[in-house]
């Protein structure tokens, strides 16, 4: 039996793209939204497997939304589709009942994966790594290494194919979790903790 899902974003062009994301894996969404009160009124009446919701949302926030949907369909999981790529926001739509977090820059290649997994019993939000467990996240390794070769902010969006302000959420990552308050000191901190290899990205040695 396909998942069933109540979209809810409020910019039509979205879900028109993410409702076309979700037919081609025989995902049936059963209802959209464009703002926070449709959005629950939607899930009251048909009661979805999941309900993918944007934490900007008008009339009714996406955080509020959440728990709302928690408390009136309480079957309905929540997969939280934003644009805000940062763990403060994870952490506030964990707290607030949330199944899964995708950042709508990784739409294409995770929405999919998580939405299947939630469905299935799986939590999907991300989380402090334990002890002994590497402290960054692939794509903050791959933004680590683009900064040590001195590429811009905007050169390394071009790279990646992401978003600036994606982008700008993983430098300020990785400045916090290394402890670093400038560039030079984050490449000093990574390259003392073997997290990258200057002589690798063209330091000339002395």
């Amino acid at each position: 039996m396909a998942i069933r899902v109540v979209l809810c974003d409020d910019h039509a062009l979205i879900r028109a793209g993410i409702r076309g994301l979700l037919d081609s894996a025989g995902i049936d969404v059963v209802a959209e939204a464009g703002d926070g009160r449709e959005a629950l009124r939607e899930v009251r009446a048909v009661s979805p497997d999941l309900a993918i919701v944007d934490l900007s949302m008008p009339l009714l926030n996406g955080l509020e939304l959440i728990g709302r949907i928690a408390k009136c369909s309480p079957e309905t999981r929540v997969v939280v589709l934003s644009m805000f790529d940062d763990d403060e926001y994870v952490q506030r739509a964990r707290e607030a009942g949330a199944w899964g977090y995708v950042v709508k820059d990784e739409a294409s290649t995770r929405l999919i994966d998580v939405i299947t997994r939630v469905a299935a019993g799986e939590r999907c939000l991300r989380c402090e790594p334990k002890a002994g467990e590497d402290p960054l996240s692939p794509r903050e390794r791959e933004v680590l290494q683009l900064i040590a070769e001195g590429k811009t902010n905007e050169r390394i969006a071009d790279v990646m194919s992401r978003s600036i302000h994606t982008v700008r959420n993983h430098r300020a990552r990785l400045m916090h979790k290394l402890g670093a308050k400038t560039a030079p000191e984050l490449i000093q901190i990574a390259e003392e903790r073997g997290l990258i290899r200057l002589a690798a990205v063209g330091r000339k040695k002395p």
